[in-house]
């Protein structure tokens, strides 16, 4: 195996010791034409290098299959879901007989600490296939909202049409669903921690987001965030900003080349990187995200944080007397290249409640036009001082809902309620 894997491009800055230690315990494995490597939403434990062969990545819309890309001799695959373990995003089937070393997640982490540039190398091909995959949503769902308008005034005339509108708004329900899936499907619970959270878009597609991301050290990182403007180009901005959020905080050594896992610098790291790539790969867009992002040592309460020109989130006392609000540090992200990202720290109390928001509660529209309010949102934690986080939650969102009345949402909203035990 050492042999094999020697002569591929891949590994020519890994020197050969450690080569031979991460390939102890490799095993191989063989594909005909149009054998299924994995399958999209499978548990993800081992990734590929391709010794020999082609294998294409296939996703699935409605039925039809999609082929994203070919990956060749030499190539490695199935890397991006062991770096922020989520599940398979997509299938992966053998074009020709093929021949693949697995590498499992120890072997992919001892690879990546042996060879800070290789780390590098996979993190530009991983962002430049995401940047691709978002390419083709984006020409996708806004050739379905051109269909979706002409079909809309189309419909005055022919009734017809109404067969081809339905269908339209079926598949723009399949872009709110996937997007629905890029929120955490369970939410982390520390000891002695109730974490609850809830999101709705204003259209069919959003630009809020809220995660918990799981951190080494038993650590917990905490996002609210909201991309300017709705619809498509905002869902797609934020598919992007969670994605290298979440792949920067759960593998900061694959990014800065070293076993650094300290606070600060998964903290600011990940957001910097952000930033960073913003600016350099969609700078002419005219862009950026507000974003609160948080680490929280629930051993302590320790709470260390970026405020990057959102909503400052509340903290309330655990006896309802007080409100808090948490300072903003920062301008938004997608500004300003040589933004300095300050960190702030606070702790949460026993007993006290962190909440994080988006604009679209403040600043929800009653019939009237009368927005609901930092002041009334304060009055109303107060008030319902001393329920658990998931009733926080649900109670509320009822108390907006109230005041919207019926009119329609004008905006995103999202909300992030974080309790510490007495």
């Amino acid at each position: 195996m050492f042999a094999l894997l020697r002569r591929i491009p891949l590994f020519d800055g890994l020197a050969d010791h450690d080569l031979e230690r991460m390939v102890t315990g490799v095993t191989e494995r063989l594909l005909g034409p149009g054998d299924t490597l994995f399958c999209q939403n499978d548990e993800a434990h081992d990734c590929y290098i391709i010794i020999t062969g082609s294998l294409e990545v296939i996703t699935y819309l409605n039925g039809a299959e999609i082929q994203l890309e070919v990956r060749h001799d030499g190539q490695i695959i199935g890397e991006m879901a062991l770096i922020d373990r989520s599940p398979r995003s997509a299938t992966v089937r053998a074009v020709t007989g093929s021949r693949l070393a697995v590498l499992n997640e120890q072997h992919f982490a001892d690879l990546m600490r042996s060879d800070p540039a290789l780390a590098m190398k996979l993190l530009r091909d991983g962002t430049m296939r995401l940047r691709s995959t978002n390419q083709r949503m984006i020409a996708g769902l806004e050739v379905k909202n051109a269909e979706l308008s002409r079909a809309y005034h189309e419909l005055k005339a022919a009734q017809a049409d109404l067969i081809r509108l339905n269908r339209i708004e079926e598949e723009l329900a399949v872009a709110r669903r996937i997007q629905s899936s890029f929120l955490p499907r369970e939410l982390p619970q520390p000891d002695g921690w109730r974490v609850a959270a809830y999101s709705r878009g204003a259209q069919a597609v959003g630009g809020d987001f809220f995660d918990c991301i799981v951190l080494p050290g038993d650590r917990l990182g905490l996002i609210v965030a909201d991309a300017c403007g709705k619809g498509v180009t905002a869902a797609l901005f934020v598919a992007l900003t969670r994605s290298l959020l979440r792949a920067a905080s759960q593998a900061p050594w694959a990014f800065q080349g070293s076993k650094t896992l300290d606070t600060n610098t998964v903290l600011r790291g990940a957001i910097q990187l952000t930033n960073d790539y913003m600016l350099r790969e969609h700078g002419d867009n005219y862009m950026f995200v507000t974003l609160f992002y948080a680490v929280l040592e629930p051993q302590t309460g320790h709470l260390s944080y970026i405020n990057a020109g959102h909503n400052p989130p509340l903290i309330l006392s655990s006896d309802g007397a007080t409100v808090r609000e948490l300072e903003v540090t920062t301008l938004p992200i997608g500004i300003n290249p040589s933004q300095v990202f300050e960190i702030a720290t606070t702790t949460l109390a026993a007993g006290e409640v962190f909440f994080g928001f988006s604009d679209g509660i403040t600043e929800a529209l009653n019939p009237a036009g009368e927005m609901y309010s930092d002041e009334r949102l304060m009055a109303e934690l107060r008030a319902y001082a001393g329920l658990d986080a998931d009733r926080f939650v649900e109670t509320l969102i009822d108390s907006v809902v109230r005041h919207v009345d019926g009119a329609p949402q004008s905006d995103d909203i999202t909300l992030l309620v974080v309790q510490r035990s007495l």
